[in-house]
């Protein structure tokens, strides 16, 4: 089965809360994993570790995943330097989550 995000519940920092396509809700705690991918000291996930840029994360509707908008900067075809939205595997996102300890049934749409 692949895992896809649904719908983002709520965001913490470093920490959001999602419900998936299978209609699970989980939390995905992703301060440690950040802090692994952010080395060497020019990886881009270094940034994430910034409160501010962490929370402005958005649902990718298209491939159901995380994203921040703009964080990424890319060469494109023509050699121009663009923003492009850095988003992250829903898998590994999923693989690393936690079933949501608080979550209400009842409220499930």
């Amino acid at each position: 089965m692949l895992h896809r995000i649904q719908k983002i519940i709520s965001v913490q920092p470093y920490s959001v809360v999602c419900e998936w396509t299978n209609g699970e809700i989980r939390s995905i705690d992703l301060e440690k994993k950040l802090k692994e991918w952010a080395t060497p000291d020019h990886s881009i996930y270094k940034n994430l570790l910034d409160e501010n840029t962490f929370m402005s994360v958005d649902l990718d509707t298209e491939s159901k995943t995380l994203k921040w908008q703009g964080l990424l900067r890319v060469k494109n075809t023509s050699g121009n330097i663009i923003k492009a939205d850095l988003d992250l595997d829903p898998e590994v996102l999923y693989e690393i989550s936690t079933p949501f300890k608080n979550q209400d049934k009842s409220t499930k749409t």
